[in-house]
């Protein structure tokens, strides 16, 4: 039991890294060579490249900012690495933003513009916290905000399960089941963490 206790968050951590891995190979097979960013560099291709780039900070240093050996050793890396992690996440919250209001699917407007709103807003929270010394909250919100920059780890895993797995076979309309799994890609691992760092600790108070 002990040694499943000291594994754990290494299993967890590594599956993390290896899926954030596989599927940013697959968002970058889609996006730059399958499908395509826009006729001239200006039209969206511009906006897809910096979110990508503006987004691997966040996607490579969540591991290790919640590393807690690297966290106590390393206090002054790890506060760089903080800045750049919000710097990108804000960065990559903003284009996503501006590609949820401006994408053709209507369907999945509201869900990603939501999802870029709570973003920026989960990282802001994160260093307005810090700032003030609040070590507490300030993992909490940066549990929030790591939780929601992998939301294209979980949106591309669902869309493997849904088209490949048949897991909303009940849903008909493709627009429909698009729109469905793109709510259920950042609500379900929100709703999670929810449950794990805020609601079960609070219900186990006396």
């Amino acid at each position: 039991m002990n040694t499943w206790k000291k594994v754990r968050p290494k299993v967890f951590w590594l599956s993390i890294i290896v899926l954030s891995a596989y599927y940013l190979y697959r968002a970058i097979l889609f996006r730059f060579f399958n499908e395509g960013t826009g006729p001239t560099f200006w039209n969206k291709q511009f906006l897809f490249v910096f979110h990508l780039f503006t987004t691997l900070a966040p996607l490579i240093l969540g591991p290790i900012q919640f590393w807690n050996k690297f966290r106590i050793r390393y206090v002054e890396w790890h506060r760089l690495l903080g800045k750049i992690y919000i710097v990108g996440s804000l960065l990559g919250g903003l284009t996503a933003l501006i590609l949820g209001i401006t994408q053709p699917y209507e369907g999945s407007i509201v869900p990603v513009v939501i999802l870029a709103l709570l973003w920026l807003f989960m990282t802001t929270s994160a260093w307005v916290t810090i700032k003030r010394k609040d070590i507490k909250n300030h993992r909490l919100f940066m549990i929030r905000s790591y939780t929601l920059a992998l939301t294209f780890v979980v949106l591309r895993l669902l869309g493997d399960l849904v088209y490949k797995a048949n897991l909303l076979f009940f849903i008909q309309s493709e627009e429909v089941k698009d729109a469905t799994y793109e709510w259920m890609s950042w609500v379900l691992p929100l709703l999670i963490v929810e449950l794990w760092i805020s609601w079960v600790p609070a219900l186990k108070k006396r």
